[in-house]
């Protein structure tokens, strides 16, 4: 690999010292002395009675609030069974620790039969601006990876070609600890599927970004969190896991924290090696003729992931950090397919059309981040990012396609091609964002500045007897130019028990996308430019102490991915290829959303939103018997969403978690000749999750999601799937180590299935993938404890969500 010297940097990083940080900690303990593990934490302002932060007690009954501003405040504790523990006269000054000491509740309302209190942690936070999904301890999610953990998020699906739906719509900005990836499509799929679950903390689900963030993602965004070590001194965590199916795959991490006074220095290595199967058919009716298609992918890649950072602490007011990520993968693909081709209306077999497509690539990304942060802790803070993001993406490919007669006695004819890709992309961002108190609330505002450079070459070979030769009128360059410029001004306040945002974003898009042939073509060139205004809104009511409404608005945009954009062709065989469109324009979204919390646990949403010029994936025919997907504008899509949420503990042995989700989606389109797309659809999705615990540190969990029948990109009607997964924990070496042992997809049900009809064409598609598993995991830590690294964001934010390699 290329980043190897990156091992001998990360062990060495360890020489330094870390960040001290003004904290609240505290122990709960039971009216009989044991801990109580996983129960809500409040922390409220004196001056506002507004909630500062919410965070869980572990499970030796610790909690911690870090980075806590000068003022006064109390706490809330509160736990099922037992009456609210209310701490006040917290004073924070310039004290760096403030210890509370063992804080006991009173003797439970209701009689529990265990000695020990215990609970899985809640998987739900409702917070005012976001919800927040903790996977972190999860045993069925052990020996898996961040993109098979999307699917436990609420209102969150994900379909047979890897795409992230929130809420029955795409376009959705995914960030890593604050951070937007560049990546999509394929490219994001497999990113995600490198990072171990062992590594994730949270993903937060934020449907209607405030002004603050980037109007990329009219879906809204989905940030993963990544774990820190809450340690003093030294501390870290080895994690390794491994996984059988049909394939096997492995995993294997490090994370390492250091902090002193001064400087805080923190990262992660892992490596994966993860092999796949993916199954298919696809039974095609176009221009009288019958196309029966199966194929089986047996794919294999491996890669290293690798994080950097430290954070120096000039004086009280003043920090500086710097930020290094990357991976570099590689992998490969054999597919095999074969399709049977005869005329509609008849039996007979005409020829068939055996193909392989063998396919090697090689991903490398790396990132750095140079932040600067003042704060002088009475109101007022200002914040620069400066970043810069490298993507590559290097890809081989042969396709020999063979016809038969129908009973393969004699070689009717052979088309064998050759591809070669190259696909790089260049971001730079700088980000400044300013706070100041004013006028009883808060006013913030900020500009971004973004440039992204993205050079594609394609080469498409014809092969005669083993020889490749060019094929200049089928080979091309592609190069796309980008400049966003934004600025947003946002202002918040609380009046009594109402709380209110309100803020506009402005942004300014030039591009230039240059198809540059090797052949003389016309519309080489495509020119953009346009001026966006991006309002958003959101009013939170706290009726009581159990009941909280809030109300949002935003409008949003999603811009085409960069390869989307891109018009080369990628082929499954001869008669069927994906190809991008350089025409695409943006999608325009606005949504509003009333949502109600009870208690901090049940939590009901309801939404609207109207999304124009929506960028729909389509299979459409060219010629007699060509099939292609691409990209394109429908006219409107119109949906309708209901959420609930809910952590309930049943007994203090027994807690479970559900989120249900119901849709309506409507997608409007006419691109003439009889090609109409009015699709209705209406949908839900659940997923269950039930936490048993059991005496000798054992744990119990069985989790599950159901996905009803739905629209399936821009005009397939899918089928319903659902999934059972169940798992087992055992505790060790006073919890420092947990081994898990899990099986996902316990029925193999994960069968994917869909058909649309689109002009004359008519499709049915149907599939799987390798997603019944054994998992067996082991996690250690060690060190010490309380301290976290600082959390920080960057500036490289929308861009990196819109590559795909």
């Amino acid at each position: 690999m290329k980043n190897q010297g990156l091992f001998t940097l990360f062990i060495l990083f360890l020489f330094s010292y870390s960040l001290n940080a003004t904290s609240i900690n505290g122990t709960l303990k039971s009216d009989k002395d044991n801990p109580v593990y996983y129960a809500n934490v409040i922390l409220f302002s004196v001056s506002d009675s507004a909630i500062v932060d919410l965070q869980y007690s572990d499970s030796k009954g610790l909690f911690t609030f870090d980075e806590v501003q000068a003022g006064e405040y109390w706490l809330e504790c509160r736990y099922i069974g037992y009456p609210d523990l209310v701490v006040k006269n917290i004073i924070v000054d310039d004290a760096s620790v403030i210890e509370l000491g063992q804080l006991k509740f009173d003797e439970p309302t209701n009689a529990l039969d265990e000695v020990i209190v215990s609970a899985k942690k809640p998987m739900l936070e409702m917070k005012p601006d976001k919800i927040v999904l903790n996977v972190e301890g999860s045993i069925t999610s052990s020996a898996s990876d961040a993109f098979t953990l999307l699917r436990k998020a609420p209102g969150v699906v994900i379909d047979n070609n890897d795409n992230i739906l929130m809420l029955g719509k795409g376009g959705v900005q995914i960030f890593i600890d604050g951070k937007p990836s560049p990546l999509s499509g394929q490219d994001l799929a497999v990113y995600l599927k490198s990072i171990s679950s062992e590594e994730i903390e949270s993903i937060e689900i934020i449907t209607h970004p405030s002004a603050k963030y980037e109007a990329e993602g009219n879906a809204g965004i989905i940030n993963i969190r990544l774990r820190r070590d809450k340690k003093l001194g030294t501390s870290g965590s080895i994690n390794l896991s491994a996984a059988k199916g049909i394939k096997t795959s492995q995993s294997s991490s490090l994370r390492l924290t250091n902090r002193s006074k001064k400087l805080n220095t923190f990262g992660s290595l892992s490596y994966y090696n993860n092999d796949g199967n993916n199954p298919f058919s696809l039974y095609r009716v176009q221009s009288g003729f019958i196309f029966d298609q199966s194929a089986e992918g047996n794919s294999s890649n491996k890669g290293l992931n690798y994080r950097l950072g430290t954070d120096l602490l000039i004086n009280s007011k003043h920090t500086l950090g710097f930020l290094v990520t990357g991976s570099d993968r590689n992998g490969g693909n054999i597919q095999n397919s074969e399709t049977y081709i005869l005329m509609d209306g008849s039996s007979i077999i005409d020829s068939i059309l055996v193909a392989q497509t063998l396919n090697d690539w090689d991903r490398n990304n790396n990132t750095y981040n140079f932040n600067y942060k003042f704060d002088n802790s009475a109101g007022r803070s200002f914040n620069i990012d400066l970043d810069y993001g490298n993507y590559s993406n290097d890809r081989i490919e042969d396709q020999p396609n063979t016809y038969y007669s129908a009973n393969k006695s004699e070689i009717l004819q052979t088309k064998n091609f050759a591809t070669e890709s190259s696909n790089n992309i260049k971001i730079v961002t700088l980000k400044l964002d300013y706070e100041q108190e004013l006028l009883g609330g808060k006013l913030g505002t900020g500009i971004k500045l973004s440039k992204v450079l993205t050079k594609n070459t394609f080469n498409f070979y014809n092969v005669f007897n083993g020889t490749k030769e060019l094929d200049i009128t089928r080979s091309n360059a592609f190069i796309y130019d980008e400049r966003v410029n934004a600025a947003y001004l946002s202002y918040s306040r609380t009046i009594g028990a109402f709380d209110y945002n309100v803020g506009l974003r402005v942004e300014h898009t030039t591009s230039t996308g240059d198809l540059e042939s090797m052949l003389p073509q016309d519309n080489e060139k495509v020119e953009r430019d346009y001026l966006d205004f991006f309002p958003s809104f959101g009013l939170s009511y706290k009726l009581n102490d159990k009941n909280s409404f809030q109300l949002s608005y935003s409008r949003r945009l999603n811009r085409p991915s960069y390869v989307d954009l891109n018009p080369f062709r990628q082929r499954l065989d001869e008669l069927t290829f994906e190809q991008g469109n350089p025409f695409l324009s943006p999608e325009y979204a606005s949504s509003i959303q009333l949502s109600h919390s009870w208690n901090y646990k049940l939590t009901t949403s309801i939404s609207y939103s109207h999304t124009s010029d929506l960028i729909a994936r389509l299979t459409d025919s060219e010629e007699e018997k060509f099939a292609f997907i691409t990209w394109k504008n429908i006219a409107d899509q119109y949906t309708y969403t209901l959420n609930l949420s809910a952590p309930l503990p049943i007994t203090s042995w027994w807690n479970s978690y559900t989120s249900v989700s119901g849709l309506r989606a409507q997608n409007k389109a006419d691109f003439g000749e009889g090609k109409t797309i009015d699709l209705t659809a209406y949908t839900f999705n659940v997923y269950s999750q039930h936490n048993f615990n059991l005496p000798g540190n054992y744990s119990v969990e069985l989790s599950g999601w159901y996905n009803s029948p739905s629209i399936w990109e821009g005009n397939f009607k899918s089928s319903a799937m659902y999934s059972i997964d169940f798992g087992i924990q055992k505790s060790l070496i006073n919890d420092r180590l947990n081994m898990k042992l899990s099986v996902s997809d316990v029925f193999k049900s994960q069968n994917w299935r869909g058909e649309t009809t689109f002009g004359s064409q008519y499709i049915l598609a149907k599939g799987s993938w390798d997603s019944r598993r054994v998992k067996l995991s082991a996690s250690y830590s060690f060190g010490n404890s309380k301290v976290k690294s600082r959390q920080r964001n960057t500036g490289l934010e929308s861009e990196k969500d819109r590559i795909k390699n």
